[in-house]
């Protein structure tokens, strides 16, 4: 046989090469897939605790905003008559009172009142942002206390902005949301001398994890008298790491209430801060300056930095309370939750970071 009776025709040869650039590549591809997922940062051993599957949960929504600012103020006591029934959430009081109708027509008619409607319509043209968020904390709520029997309703609301009140509140068995307060700081926050620190706190994302605080206060929160610093950075810890379980993907900043810059800080220095509140043992001291240094809320701890966030005391229980989780994996969430003994849940947490 002749060797160029076998050497292989150029259109095979063609062929061949084809296929050995298509492995080529694809091998390139999968060894990048593997560098790329090498590169991950690995996930923290508590976010798999945290990461469930929820099932649905279906909320009915109400704009009050909507039915008061749009009422017919000629004859303001029987428009307000018409809806009561359906708004008594808002509307419990006696509507013969004419001073009670008057302080009601004084809101519905304020300039103020009426700006952050008109804000809240272009913030909020419809609640396909809202809804699924609001939700999806009820969603996993139900799934670690399905017993509990949890709002089916919810108003949305104009309230002025009014510091002092939580913008998202359960009365009467329903969930009313004050919409005004998540205008992703606009400058009405600076209008009402609302601080910068808390400005940072009104954009949409806050809300669940508003939600979240609401259901913690208002079915699982038991009083306890005010204790030493390393038991209220386990006692606030607790808190935020619940929130984080009703609301898992919600970014580190927006759960502390910082900036971006402020978590930032907070990360590159926690080693030092904790070397400094260990050594100067400020762990167990039950006093109220100390408290209101870790915990008091503020732009900044003067005490460690202007650019040091406040309630660092908070920042160190939440991640005291993910060390604690993240070695105890065979605890619920309910379990956890029902831990009382604070200085045991520091004590085995392994909280330890570099310096």
């Amino acid at each position: 046989m002749r060797i160029s009776s076998i050497q292989p025709r150029r259109g095979d040869r063609l062929v061949n090469r084809r296929r050995q650039s298509v492995l080529i590549t694809q091998l390139a591809l999968v060894i990048l897939t593997l560098i790329a997922g090498s590169c991950q940062p690995k996930a923290p051993a508590y976010k798999a605790q945290i990461d469930v599957k929820t099932e649905p949960y279906d909320l009915e929504f109400d704009r009050y905003e909507e039915v008061l600012f749009n009422l017919d103020t000629a004859d303001f006591q029987q428009e307000l008559m018409k809806i009561q029934d359906r708004y008594r959430v808002f509307l419990s009081g006696d509507l013969n009172d004419t001073d009670a109708v008057k302080y009601l027509k004084d809101f519905a008619t304020d300039p103020f009142s009426i700006t952050l409607y008109h804000k809240v319509k272009i913030a909020f043209p419809d609640l396909k942002q809202v809804k699924p968020m609001v939700e999806d904390v009820l969603a996993h709520f139900h799934y670690y206390y399905p017993e509990i029997q949890l709002p089916k309703e919810a108003f949305t609301c104009v309230t002025g902005v009014i510091i002092d009140v939580p913008p998202v509140q359960i009365i009467d068995d329903v969930l009313v949301i004050s919409l005004d307060w998540y205008l992703d700081v606009d400058e009405i926050y600076d209008q009402i001398g609302m601080p910068q620190y808390m400005s940072v706190r009104t954009n949409k994302a806050t809300l669940a994890k508003d939600l979240a605080n609401e259901l913690y206060m208002n079915y699982l929160y038991e009083w306890r008298k005010q204790g030493q610093v390393v038991d209220e950075m386990v006692f606030n810890g607790r808190r935020d790491f619940f929130v984080e379980a009703m609301c898992p993907k919600m970014a580190d900043s927006v759960l502390l209430g910082y900036s971006s810059k402020q978590w930032q800080w907070v990360v590159e220095n926690e080693g030092q801060i904790w070397a400094d509140v260990v050594g100067s043992k400020r762990l167990y001291d039950a006093g109220l300056d100390a408290h209101m240094m870790f915990f008091g809320d503020g732009p900044f701890t003067q005490a460690y930095s202007n650019d040091a966030p406040s309630r660092l005391g908070e920042f160190f229980g939440l991640n005291i309370i993910r060390a604690y989780v993240s070695t105890h994996d065979d605890l619920s969430l309910q379990q956890f939750m029902q831990r009382k003994d604070l200085q045991d849940i520091f004590q085995t947490s392994g909280y330890k970071p570099r310096k």
